[in-house]
């Protein structure tokens, strides 16, 4: 073996300087837990959807029981369901020949009555939906007004704090003065260049007022900001009268409307009440006596015309004796 074949190997080493340095293990872990950041950030992006989607299968699934409950319940109820309307609607059809062939003259009034009364209900919900439009309406200006205020307090309030916004800046530009002098003592001139146009710009941006011109500003914003206040102020009391007389006016829609059978009941009464076996008349209101009195009167003037009376007694006083 030659001198030259034996220095080979010394001259070339494995793994030497021709393949470039190794790689830094701190760059390579670096970029290893930035890759488990974004996965970690995956995962749990994937977990929130997991969870919210369990939830939602357990929500389904008790509503899908909560149905079929609902359908069991009924189907068991519907042959007494059906057995009760058609009595109603049997019950309905005999007493409307009757009450039609016995109301006679009453018939007019007793519609016009009616009539008035749901006209009444009708136009107090058209005055509702009006009074709701203009409740609204005042909500939607009083929002804009509070807000109209929230701007006039902080412009205010940057007045009022203009002297310390001033110290910010000066701080912030004397930085920039000390950072010039430390390029210039290095001859950084690159760096200086950059730093002398921030700290031109700033001081272009910055402007001193005078006492008498702060002083002219602050009473500007301050009477902004109490004309703002008092509008606010205006525009929220607007709104709860509104809003009273909204939920008064509907109070009284829903009480008209839960005593209408009631109402219309005794003012028919009132119209034409039943003689008593006394000689006087029966107008009581009481609701539990509604359905026989009137049945009664009904199957009574479905039955013929009427027979001349011949004393203070009636039908039921007759059967008694």
């Amino acid at each position: 073996m030659t001198k030259t074949q034996q220095s080979k190997p010394e001259d070339s080493p494995r793994g030497g300087s021709d393949r470039g340095e190794p790689p830094d293990p701190n760059e390579r872990l670096s970029q290893l837990q930035h890759e488990l950041d974004q996965h970690n950030t995956r995962i749990s992006h994937l977990t929130a959807q997991r969870d919210a989607l369990n939830q939602d299968i357990n929500d389904l699934s008790a509503t899908v029981q909560q149905v079929k409950t609902t359908l069991i319940n009924y189907a068991a109820g519907l042959t007494d369901v059906h057995t009760r309307f058609h009595a109603l609607d049997y019950f309905y059809e005999q007493k409307s020949k009757m009450i039609l062939a016995a109301i006679g003259d009453k018939k007019g009034p007793i519609d016009e009555l009616i009539h008035e009364f749901d006209s009444e209900i009708d136009r107090m919900q058209e005055r509702l939906r009006e009074l709701n439009k203009k409740q609204n309406e005042a909500q939607a200006e009083s929002d804009e007004a509070i807000a109209v205020q929230k701007e006039r307090q902080q412009e205010y309030d940057a007045a009022n704090d203009y002297q310390q916004k001033v110290a910010g800046m000066l701080t912030d530009m004397e930085g920039l003065r000390s950072q010039i002098t430390d390029a210039d003592d290095k001859t950084d001139v690159a760096s200086m260049y950059f730093l002398v146009g921030e700290l031109h710009q700033e001081l272009r941006e910055t402007q001193i007022m005078s006492q008498h011109e702060l002083a002219l500003e602050l009473r500007r914003r301050l009477g902004e900001l109490e004309t703002a206040k008092e509008t606010a102020r205006a525009k929220s009391a607007a709104l709860g009268n509104l809003q009273n007389e909204y939920n008064d006016h509907k109070t009284k829609l829903d009480t008209k409307r839960s005593g209408r059978r009631q109402a219309l009941l005794t003012q028919v009464r009132g119209m034409f009440p039943v003689p008593t076996s006394s000689g006087g008349t029966d107008t009581s209101s009481a609701t539990g006596s509604t359905g026989a009195s009137s049945s009664a009167g009904a199957t009574a003037a479905a039955s013929g015309p009427a027979t001349p009376s011949t004393g203070t007694s009636s039908p039921a006083a007759t059967q008694k004796k």
